[in-house]
């Protein structure tokens, strides 16, 4: 095989995988679940049993995470959130991929009422969001990528303000059309490649 056909086939793949790795963040649920692929699943913490205690496991559907942090977790039947002040709550992601994550995140102060401050976004594959939402309602962020999502961090929102989420949907993403296209040219390439390595041989 020439190196030129070589050096075409391995550029396809690089910018399928970096058309991929790109991360779109979501500011409306609905948007969100337009791409959210079949099998998805929601937790709305509707258990009020996690005060104090260090970290909480939850899974649906093939996927699991682990929501933790310093000083334990708070629940009170509507959200889950920290137990001590400015403090970060870190989900990590096991079981099925995730490559779809949304929910609402805001702070509260000490009698679970919504206040309206930054809050900031995480992921593990460094993308990073700050938003001040102005309700409940209004606080949903939504993720997608092609690449496995490991890890989010609800940032600590300051003092004497505790950081809470809700409503929260983990899953895959649906494939967008021109994605599939890049990845089913690199995959032809190399086909073509090894179908004339064997002709030669």
């Amino acid at each position: 095989m020439k190196a030129s056909s070589l050096a075409v086939a391995v550029a396809v793949l690089a910018f399928s995988a970096f058309a991929s790795a790109q991360t779109t963040v979501y500011t409306n649920l609905a948007a969100f679940q337009a791409n959210l692929a079949p099998g998805s699943y929601t937790e709305t913490f509707a258990d009020s049993g996690f005060s104090g205690d260090p970290s909480a496991s939850f899974s649906g559907g093939g996927y699991g995470y682990t929501i933790s942090a310093p000083g334990g977790l708070y629940g009170n039947g509507t959200f889950l959130g920290t137990n001590l002040p400015n403090e970060a709550l870190t989900v990590s992601f096991t079981g099925a991929p995730v490559t779809a994550l949304g929910g609402n995140f805001y702070a509260t102060n000490f009698s679970d009422a919504f206040q309206a401050v930054p809050v900031t976004l995480s992921l593990s594959d460094g993308t990073t969001t700050t938003f001040t939402p102005s309700s409940v309602i209004g606080s949903f962020r939504g993720f997608t990528s092609a690449v496995a999502i490991t890890s989010l961090t609800v940032g600590a929102p300051g003092a004497s303000l505790y950081v809470g989420m809700d409503n929260f949907t983990v899953g895959s993403v649906v494939p967008e059309p021109g994605t599939w296209l890049m990845m089913a040219l690199g995959i032809g390439a190399l086909v073509l490649r090894q179908s004339r390595a064997s002709a030669r041989a």
